[in-house]
């Protein structure tokens, strides 16, 4: 009998682990799939590198700088700017700091009006100060009534936020929490957007190293004993004094016999593209101001170098939602709508995948945080770890894993760290 079970190899359940094993207990993760990562996969095709979808590292992110080793993971840092398009037409914004490139554009840039960038220096001075985490606090509205309250033009939110944090939240309309928002746009001043080389399951890779993992077991239920939890999966019975449930909702549901947590999925579409030589040299996120089933896109192979092969590039496009299209059909649509921005180059694009996540990320509206699930469970030893307890994301994946693994080892610091800290 080992001390813990962890059931799921994903952030939240690689988290715990790793601290539960930090602090000398015995523990066995089981993953029902090939690799550890859940929904952080990273596969390749014809050559080229690509992520399950477009995902990116936060590198402010608090529990990430806990628990990850970054110089490890070789990470490319992203400009930290955006393009913005309108068919042809196409302006940069950007931190001028930063990404020195993007000044002139920036400044001459109609997208953002003078009076629209003087908004986002006032508010970028307010979040600033003060500790992260406290931006999670305090009353919530939508992220679209905020903008609203803080004076931004109807062009500046349809441009440039809808887009942009679009693309964060999966949601165009930002009805997202105004919360959420506030604490994404800290992290983007306090530190990178970046993404491992080699891809982004380099990240749940490294969370593993060490640890004993046994992939392609599926766990069919829980069993409570008197002085243990039984845990039945296709290997047989195994048995541990506490069990930590760190799945989908829909699977933890099924092993804890409780309803999932009523926030509801939100899903997202991505299309990814070989080109024999990119129509523009542009490694900035490119977002579509003019609306349609493109949010944003990103040329991945001269952002980071290595994800295409040589001479050619890698186009990703993120289409959010599931539209009712047939994948030959989606993948003509956005053909369309690139063909504004490229003309008759998109004749010479080859598709590489079209991959559809049912579960990008938990829906995060105005108030979610009173409906997030708890780590405790109906069954005594049986605690869950899943972003549902925190936030959608990295941060809120790995923080609940570490809080988990707190709560059994009874550490009084990690039990009480906020949300976001």
């Amino acid at each position: 009998m080992v001390d813990i079970i962890v059931v799921g190899a994903g952030l939240a359940g690689l988290t715990a682990a790793r601290t539960l094993v930090r602090a000398g207990r015995r523990v066995r993760v089981l993953e029902a799939g090939p690799q550890v990562g859940g929904r952080v996969r990273t596969f390749t095709r014809q050559g080229f590198t690509l992520d399950e979808g477009y995902q990116v590292l936060f590198t402010a992110y608090p529990a990430v700088r806990r628990h990850l080793d970054l110089a490890a993971l070789d990470l490319v840092t992203l400009p930290p700017a955006a393009a913005v398009r309108r068919g042809g037409d196409v302006q940069v914004l950007g931190d001028p700091f930063r990404d020195p490139g993007s000044l002139l554009s920036t400044l001459r840039s109609d997208v953002l009006p003078l009076a629209d960038k003087l908004r986002v220096a006032r508010l970028a001075v307010s979040l600033r100060s003060g500790a992260p985490h406290l931006l999670l606090q305090g009353p919530d509205r939508s992220t679209a009534t905020y903008l609203q309250e803080l004076g931004f033009s109807d062009g500046a939110v349809q441009s440039f936020f809808a887009p942009f944090f679009g693309g964060i939240f999966l949601n165009r309309d930002l009805s997202t929490s105004a919360r959420l928002f506030r604490y994404y746009f800290r992290m983007l001043m306090d530190g990178q957007i970046a993404v491992p080389r080699a891809g982004m399951l380099q990240i749940p890779a490294q969370l593993a190293s060490g640890l004993s993992v046994s992939t392609g077991v599926r766990v069919e239920r829980l069993v409570q004993t008197a002085r243990s939890v039984v845990v039945d999966t296709t290997l047989g019975e195994l048995e541990a004094g506490s069990v930590i449930v760190a799945t989908d909702p829909p699977t933890a549901a099924h092993l804890l016999g409780e309803p999932a947590p009523a926030l509801g999925s939100v899903p997202s579409t991505y299309l990814s593209y070989a080109a024999p030589r990119s129509p523009e040299v542009q490694p900035r996120l490119l977002l579509n101001a003019a609306g349609g089933l493109v949010n944003n896109a990103q040329w991945m192979g001269q952002a980071v170098p290595g994800r295409a092969p040589q001479g050619q590039d890698l186009l990703v496009v993120t289409v959010p939602g599931a539209p009712d299209l047939a994948d030959a059909e989606l993948d003509a649509a956005v053909r369309a709508e690139l063909r504004d921005w490229y003309g008759d180059a998109v004749n010479g694009f080859g598709t590489l995948a079209v991959t559809r996540v049912p579960h990008a990320q938990f829906a995060q509206p105005a108030g979610f945080a009173s409906r997030l699930a708890g780590h405790a469970t109906r069954m005594p030893g049986v605690l869950r770890a899943s972003e549902s307890t925190s936030m959608s994301g990295i941060q809120g994946a790995m923080e609940s894993g570490e809080k988990a693994a707190a709560i059994l080892l009874g550490d009084p610091v990690g039990m009480s760290r906020p949300r976001g800290a």
